[in-house]
């Protein structure tokens, strides 16, 4: 029976993990680091609730601030190891899903169908959605901590890693984070951009899928993006761009690009576009050569991208791709007529140093500028702190052991590594942060008595919060589909918090 129930488990996970991945090989588990289905081994194979001798028939309460990835598989390993305990989940905005709602591009429909699994754990009954509620502001840390026995902290990555060069914030220099959440529609972003007649050039600073999403989707015929669940702001903004270059500037090698093979077909495959890259950016080393020859997928990402450099430009091309490659920015230039808009960056050229698997740029004495309306920086996301949580300043992350901060406070997600891996790397964290909540409640470590959400309900109450519940969020979710099918489309998002609570009541 319990092989049964553990081969069952495996199976729950190898296909969750499958709906999740964001790359190419979205349905092949290979995708899944073998170190994780390893740890499937200590799942639990019963429900807890008779093993924890001190706490036994008493009910756990969890608070799960964040409603993304990380906080959904936290929360559904939790139910799964102990019958006896109510997950609620606190979340800044009147909407779940977090990046997958936020982050995911919208011309990737299919990564967006993991929130059906999602809903699953929703709808559990022991599980309750608290929108439109934000930690720190309406209720702090300490409060969660004296209502809940465990609190997850799950909130993600909300700042951006800078470039750290002279003139990066000038006007138009805008973080890639940003501009994605301004896509897709974030009701903190709505304004961001409200043009880009006057923009001919766009350099993104950064190779990874981000870098790729965002030159996709400025490259993309706007009657193709108008079918997706992009913001109804972008496609006005967009279907009146006059952006005819995308440069996407990366400071290693091709054989370190951090993008899919999927991603970058994509954006190639482009119609009615030429993609540029210079042949001496691409030429490998010795150790780089040998390093391709061995990984599979980095040797067919590297050949896509030489017999993409190889191929012939066509004249009736409308807009060009540029990939560049051992490139550093030192410095944003301001525009000519206006100095305090961005006008060009300062590129420094480098050299690769170093073993394989650490190999490091190095620049060189040679520079070049390349003219720019725009720079969007790719260079990675960072965590915030939380009054009453530990942060690490270097690492931008809550420090923990297997998730655990302390007993009664965990961490999950990228505020618990780092902004990295795709949304199935969250099912290795969720797993992971539930065994360390569930093993200090078996142990009896967290206080048997707790007010859970009806304390936190008094407290909102009190202060008069509008929360969003889940049947809330039911109503703003139908009446953007609703929007969507009348307009052919998956959905019209709402994208102002007062639309959203409009409609959420």
């Amino acid at each position: 029976r319990g092989f049964m129930l553990k081969t069952a488990r495996r199976l729950d996970y190898l296909h969750a993990a499958r709906r999740a991945n964001m790359s190419e090989n979205a349905r092949r588990i290979s995708s899944v680091p073998p170190a994780s289905r390893a740890q499937l081994k200590s799942y639990p194979t019963r429900s807890l609730s008779s093993a924890a001798s001190g706490n036994e028939g008493k009910s756990m309460k969890v608070a799960v601030v964040g409603c993304g990835p990380a906080g959904f598989y936290t929360a559904r390993d939790i139910m799964k190891g102990l019958e006896n305990v109510e997950v609620d989940f606190i979340e800044m905005l009147p909407t779940p899903y977090g990046l997958v709602r936020y982050g995911v591009a919208p011309d990737h429909a299919d990564t967006k169908n993991v929130t059906a699994e999602f809903d699953r754990v929703l709808q559990d009954p022991r599980c309750q959605f608290m929108g439109h509620v934000c930690v720190g502001k309406d209720v702090s840390l300490a409060d969660l901590r004296a209502m809940y026995h465990a609190v997850v902290l799950s909130y993600g990555a909300a700042a951006d890693r800078d470039l750290g060069i002279e003139g990066e914030t000038m006007e138009g220099s805008l973080s890639a984070r940003s501009f994605v959440n301004w896509y897709n529609g974030h009701p903190f972003y709505t304004d961001l951009i409200s043009s880009l007649e006057s923009i001919s050039s766009v350099s993104i600073i950064g190779n990874g899928n981000v870098a790729i999403d965002i030159g996709r989707i400025l490259l993309k015929p706007v009657p193709e993006l108008a079918k997706t669940d992009i913001a109804d702001h972008a496609i006005e903004v967009l279907s009146k761009s006059k952006v005819e270059d995308v440069h996407i500037i990366g400071r290693r090698g091709v054989a370190q690009a951090a993008w899919t093979i999927a991603e970058l077909r994509e954006i190639i495959n482009l119609q009615g576009i030429n993609t540029h890259i210079l042949p001496e950016e691409i030429q490998l080393d010795a150790i780089d050569a040998e390093t391709v020859a061995k990984k599979r997928p980095t040797k067919r990402m590297v050949e896509l991208v030489q017999q993409t450099a190889g191929k012939p430009k066509t004249s009736d091309a409308r807009k060009n791709l540029h990939l560049h490659f051992l490139q550093s920015p030192v410095r944003v230039l301001a525009d000519d007529k206006n100095p305090s808009k961005v006008g060009a960056i300062e590129l420094r050229k480098n050299a690769l140093e170093g073993p394989a698997e650490k190999r490091k740029a190095v620049p060189t004495d040679s520079t070049k500028t390349l003219p720019c309306s725009m720079l969007l920086r790719s260079v990675g996301y960072k965590s915030l702190p939380m009054e009453g949580a530990p942060f690490d300043t270097k690492s931008h992350i809550v420090p923990n052991e297997g998730g655990n901060v302390e007993p009664g406070l965990y961490v999950s997600g990228w505020l618990r590594r780092g902004p990295s891996g795709i949304i199935g790397t969250n099912i290795t964290d969720g797993h992971q942060t539930a065994t360390s909540v569930l093993r200090h409640w078996g142990e009896g470590a967290l206080e048997a008595s707790k007010p859970g959400r009806e304390g936190l309900k008094q407290l909102l109450a009190k202060k008069g919060v509008e929360v969003v519940s889940l049947d809330g969020w039911r109503r703003i979710d139908q009446l953007e589909k609703e929007m969507g099918a009348r307009a052919g489309r998956p959905r019209v998002k709402l994208t102002t918090i007062q639309d959203m609570l409009k409609a959420a009541n």
